[in-house]
């Protein structure tokens, strides 16, 4: 577990900000949007170095983090259809936090999805409705869940006719449950004992609510943490015991954000829709791809400027339908080619470039390590890619190198990966390196797989990851 001065950082900007820290300055931060810096939230859908909603930061110098509990920042990575925060300075991310909607045990399944925590979650496989639900952790698709499995959800809120629902942009399979669950939505039957979210009753006696000072309201977007131990069925449904509330707010009247979801509520005549809890006056944006095509059930990003009463005062409004957008895009080295040459890893990310059309790659073909970029569709377990452009490893793009560590120094934090094929590469990390199924007290021996970016013939990086033995 990593925790940094993000922690006190956050902290520090509580006053202003909920759910979405908006770090303690405006503007919103896009790769290339005409946004020069500030706050993006929304679902990502590539990398090269991340993509969110479509827009490129350089997320090469800071650290990823989750809250696991309340005030405890830990150290992850953003996945494919992870729900994020990125704050930003012309289009290189200053922050980025990772933000899981529902951590805890399936209860029910349904047709189109399945029950967590007393949230009814809808898995979409329609890119014109949303972004197409991702599965990781060993699932394949919905039919792999089960009942009481332990899960962590990436969703946007849905309203419908009766409340709202989450619709899932990832779905993880967790091997246990954590300590502290998390449940986010929207606000309903608010008293001085707790509330409702969906069918969850949630006690707030001595939770902490943040920002400071507020108060809870019926129709707010909140995230709950809470220890696993206090839920409880006494009967009448669901209950669970709040240790943190924290109350969505963007930001402060005059800031400047980015943020995305589903249309609802859509008013045509007085220009405004609702967004996950959030009113939209879209009045005076620019729609594109165009205004005839906004309708209710579209998944959107909106950015703007917030009024003094919550409103986001759109300055634009970009349907995200994969048709004038690519739906994802990746940018890396070609890990774990099979031997047809189209199925591979970019980034961690399952490709599918069978049907793809290939372009700049030597004799018409892919070959592993090399450096690609592709755009395609979401399937549910990856990338089918549309396009895929062979081309030099660009300087200062982020790469991959395989091989096996040695010579580690821990007082350095270096040690020497050797290649196939016994070519050596030095390799080194710092504070916003993150270690996944190993440490830098295990690398001696191991198998890796190291992503980060060459710096005067250093590999820095950024993810050092223990190779599988499905690998």
């Amino acid at each position: 577990m990593n925790a940094t001065s993000w922690l006190a950082r956050a902290a520090a900007c509580a006053a202003v900000v909920g759910l979405v820290l908006a770090g303690c300055g405006g503007g919103v931060g896009s790769g290339g949007t005409g946004m020069a810096s500030g706050l993006t939230e929304g679902t990502v859908n590539g990398f090269g170095s991340v993509f969110v909603d479509g827009d490129r930061f350089d997320d090469s110098d800071v650290a990823t983090y989750a809250e696991t509990a309340p005030g405890v920042a830990t150290q992850t990575s953003a996945r494919l259809g992870a729900r994020v925060e990125v704050e930003s300075d012309k289009g290189k991310a200053l922050r980025l936090r990772v933000e899981a909607s529902v951590i805890g045990a399936v209860e029910a399944l349904r047709a189109d999805g399945f029950s967590v925590l007393g949230q009814a979650v809808r898995v979409n496989g329609n890119a014109a409705l949303g972004p197409v639900t991702q599965f990781g952790g060993g699932y394949g698709g919905l039919a792999a869940v089960n009942a009481g499995d332990a899960v962590e959800v990436h969703a946007f809120v849905l309203r419908t006719a009766t409340g709202f629902e989450l619709q899932a942009t990832r779905v993880e399979r967790l091997a246990a449950l954590p300590e502290f669950l998390k449940v986010s939505g929207l606000v309903s039957g608010s008293g001085p004992s707790g509330f409702q979210l969906g069918t969850l009753r949630v006690l707030t006696g001595g939770a902490e609510l943040l920002p400071a000072g507020a108060a809870l309201a019926d129709g707010q977007m909140v995230s709950v943490l809470a220890p696993a131990a206090s839920l409880v069925a006494p009967g009448s449904g669901l209950q669970i015991h709040a240790a943190q509330v924290r109350i969505r707010v963007l930001g402060a009247a005059g800031d400047e954000v980015a943020t995305s979801g589903v249309v609802g509520m859509l008013d045509l005549a007085n220009g405004s829709f609702d967004l996950g809890g959030l009113r939209v006056d879209y009045r005076q944006a620019s729609v594109r791809p165009e205004a005839g095509a906004l309708a209710a059930g579209r998944y959107v990003q909106v950015r703007g400027t917030l009024a003094l009463d919550g409103t986001l005062k759109a300055e634009t409004v970009r349907i995200r339908d994969g048709n004038s957008d690519a739906e994802a895009e990746l940018k890396g080295n070609v890990v774990g080619l099979d031997a047809a040459g189209v199925h591979f890893e970019v980034r961690g990310v399952s490709v599918d470039a069978s049907n793809a059309k290939f372009e700049d790659c030597p004799a018409g073909k892919l070959a592993e390590g090399l450096f690609v970029e592709i755009e395609g569709r979401l399937g549910a377990t990856g990338v089918i890619a549309k396009s895929v452009h062979c081309e030099d490893e660009p300087s200062g793009a982020t790469v991959e190198r395989k091989g096996t560590a040695g010579s580690v120094d821990l007082a350095a934090q270096r040690f020497v990966l050797t290649l196939s094929g016994g070519a050596t590469l030095n390799v080194s990390w710092s504070g916003v390196t993150f270690f996944e199924d190993v440490t830098a007290a295990t690398l001696a021996g191991q198998q890796l797989e190291v992503e980060g970016k060459l710096v005067d013939g250093v590999l820095v990086a950024k993810k050092i990851q223990a190779e599988s033995e499905d690998d």
